[in-house]
């Protein structure tokens, strides 16, 4: 007859081992409760304490169940509380991956589009925003604050001026009143030529 190998138990990581063994958990509390059985070495003794421990066990089970009932329906709301802000921190986070991507080609495309109609309408551009014999207190017509913000929307295109600016500058193009008011607003960028940028 040929020797065979005996089948070995599986063994557990330490990490099962510990949660096996939690005082909370239905396992945990049985072993610790029947390490009683030991204290009876024969006979009727441990037939009584294992009687006794078995119902101790139901007692355990009993109250650990309870545990775990009223903390899991008691934390139910915060579970959900929680899971909802995590889920709502993703989309957030998301959102703004996905709108930063969007804008960054967005305003890519829209910068080289800017770039080379700048270049073939600068002299033309320069001209028609300041008339001959203009003086910087004449009054401006709407024609003229939608193209003072034509001409800054390049400019924030091309990366000269952040979002922020260009909204700033915008109300104050529609407040302005005379020409010298639409002047200061692109006094510190250059006047002929987005396509620099």
């Amino acid at each position: 007859m040929a020797w065979q190998p005996q089948a070995q138990p599986p063994t557990r990581l330490p990490s099962e081992e510990v949660i096996i063994s939690a005082p909370m958990s239905y396992a945990g509390s049985a072993q610790r409760i029947m390490r009683l059985r030991r204290r009876a070495l024969v006979g009727w003794k441990k037939a009584a304490v294992t009687g006794l421990a078995v119902v101790l066990v139901g007692v355990a089970w009993s109250l650990i169940t309870v545990w775990y009932l009223v903390w899991g329906i008691w934390l139910v709301p915060y579970r959900l509380l929680r899971r909802g802000a995590r889920k709502r921190k993703a989309e957030a986070m998301r959102h703004r991956e996905l709108l930063g991507t969007i804008q960054g080609s967005a305003a890519a495309s829209a910068a080289a589009i800017v770039a080379a109609t700048a270049a073939l309408q600068a002299p033309a551009s320069a001209a028609a925003t300041v008339p001959l014999g203009s003086s910087p207190d004449e009054r401006i017509t709407d024609a003229d604050r939608e193209r003072a913000i034509e001409d800054l929307r390049g400019h924030m295109l091309v990366g000269r001026l952040t979002p922020d600016e260009f909204e700033e500058r915008i109300g104050s193009a529609h407040a302005a009143r005379t020409r010298a008011d639409l002047d200061r607003l692109s006094a510190d960028l250059p006047r002929a030529g987005l396509a620099a940028g």
